[in-house]
């Protein structure tokens, strides 16, 4: 994968799953997630290696080629529009289908830690109509960014802004000002 091209969200060059989780079968679905940032509008294409192994045992690798542009669902005229801004990349305004980092960040700070009347990354959840997957979430360290990834997965092409400030106001957020965060900031 070339860096120019892409870029990975993943914090560790890897993800792990704890041994226990398959042992003692408390996770219904073995899972790992990794997010990739597509840093330049002029490939579709993504070719990377994918490896699974045992820490103590052998090990397998996947190739994986996908293209944005062949693939067999029907993508928005301005999905691969580009945009005006200086590096090209972002969409900016009402209608950006990226959480810009300043509010994520934001977002993740107030909603991670539990509150007692329920106002966390849970009623986030729910009112983004991602219950389903309370489980998962509860097993990340932070439960409201993979949360906002799948968000933003699932509103790629229409993703509003506006929309999530509303949620956040409905959970009783007085941080739900922090879409007023000036551009300069984001």
């Amino acid at each position: 994968m070339p860096q120019a091209h892409w870029r990975s969200k993943l914090l560790a060059g890897y993800q792990e799953i704890p041994f226990y989780h398959i042992w003692n079968g408390s996770q219904r679905y073995l899972h790992c997630t990794f997010t990739l940032e597509r840093l330049s509008l002029s490939t579709c294409d993504l070719t990377c290696q994918l490896c699974v192994w045992q820490v103590e045992g052998e090990g397998q690798s996947f190739s994986l080629d996908f293209n944005i542009a062949k693939d067999g669902r029907a993508l928005g005229s301005d999905f691969l529009l580009t945009d005006s801004s200086p590096n090209g990349m972002a969409l900016a305004g009402p209608s950006a289908f990226q959480i810009p980092y300043l509010i994520r960040q934001k977002i993740c700070s107030s909603l991670d830690t539990p509150c007692p009347n329920g106002a966390d990354w849970r009623l986030l959840a729910q009112r983004l109509k991602l219950d389903r997957h309370m489980s998962f979430f509860a097993s990340k360290a932070s439960p409201s960014s993979v949360i906002l990834d799948l968000w933003e997965a699932q509103h790629f092409h229409s993703g509003n802004l506006n929309q999530l400030a509303t949620i956040m106001a409905d959970i009783g957020k007085q941080e739900a000002m922090i879409f007023l965060v000036s551009d300069g900031e984001c």
